[in-house]
């Protein structure tokens, strides 16, 4: 297993998410059509095709580019909430990885760790309003302190993703507190948010691709 990426490494993870992510869209319908307006089926289905077609061109580009090119193309696609904060998560992460042809623990957890940053600053949310960053933030603790213990890198991620899992599994008891759902706090208890759940998926995808890669 590799401690390091590469930037080919980077966009077969992608295309992983992308796949893994995409498979889950009606489950992804159903929750947000419990509490929402049902339309992230869609979106992740709409906004992983157009990441995988950006894919296609950055096999020379470094990693910054893969994720900010990326995010972008998915936004562009879908734009919706969550469009805008997959953007603004991947286009963070791309500042760590900005010229760089390889990435470690060390950039990753500085990746997850603005992207937290971006999603509280744009979603205009914390931890406990029940939205993405409910998966998000645990997976970052997760990471940083993996990193702290000089744990190696598909490991961290693992541990990353079971974060995000029980994150999200937490939502179901919160009411939200952000965004459109919050408009219908009372009926979203109860439910999973669907946002946690699609990051959920998507870090677990990137703990499978960095188990069984190399």
């Amino acid at each position: 297993m590799k401690d390091t990426w590469t930037q080919e490494d980077i966009i077969a993870a992608l295309k992983k998410v992308a796949d893994d992510t995409v498979a889950q869209a009606e489950r992804l319908r159903e929750l947000d059509a419990a509490i929402g307006d049902g339309d992230l089926g869609i979106t992740v289905t709409l906004g992983f095709e157009a990441l995988k077609e950006a894919l296609a061109e950055l096999a020379n580009a470094d990693v910054g580019t893969i994720l900010m090119r990326s995010g972008m193309a998915f936004n562009r696609k879908a734009a919706s909430t969550f469009g805008a904060l997959f953007a603004t998560m991947m286009m963070r992460a791309a500042r760590v990885g900005k010229g760089k042809e390889k990435v470690g623990l060390a950039e990753v957890r500085e990746m997850f760790a603005v992207a937290v940053e971006g999603v509280k600053e744009r979603g205009k949310a914390d931890v406990g309003d029940k939205t993405l960053l409910d998966a998000l933030m645990p997976a970052a603790e997760a990471v940083a302190a993996a990193a702290e213990e000089g744990a190696a890198l598909p490991e961290a991620l693992a541990r990353a993703a079971d974060a995000a899992e029980a994150g999200a599994k937490a939502t179901v008891e919160m009411k939200s507190r952000a965004g459109r759902s919050s408009w219908f706090a009372d009926r979203t208890a109860g439910i999973q948010d669907p946002g946690a759940t699609a990051v959920a998926i998507m870090l677990r995808s990137v703990a499978e691709y960095a188990r069984s890669s190399g």
